[in-house]
């Protein structure tokens, strides 16, 4: 792909608000091409789509096994 090719098509991927965004550009000298090359680009942002939204902020401490509400955090 190059940067002269008539044809482009920006995808992009968001997670929750928007702040999280992967974006894919293809080029291509046809439409036909144009086509193949999204398609292609599509899968594969299908695939990566799921292991994405697998991901959570880590900023906070998780609850233990056994607790059962925040209530009990620092109760001893």
């Amino acid at each position: 792909m190059t940067d002269g090719d008539p044809y482009s098509y920006t995808v992009k991927l968001k997670r929750g608000d928007g702040h999280d965004v992967q974006k894919c550009k293809v080029t291509a000298p046809d439409i036909e091409t144009l086509e193949q090359r999204v398609d292609a680009i599509r899968d594969r942002l299908e695939g990566w789509a799921a292991e994405y939204r697998e991901i959570q902020p880590t900023d906070h401490r998780p609850l233990a096994d056994d607790q059962g509400t925040l209530g009990e955090v620092g109760e001893s």
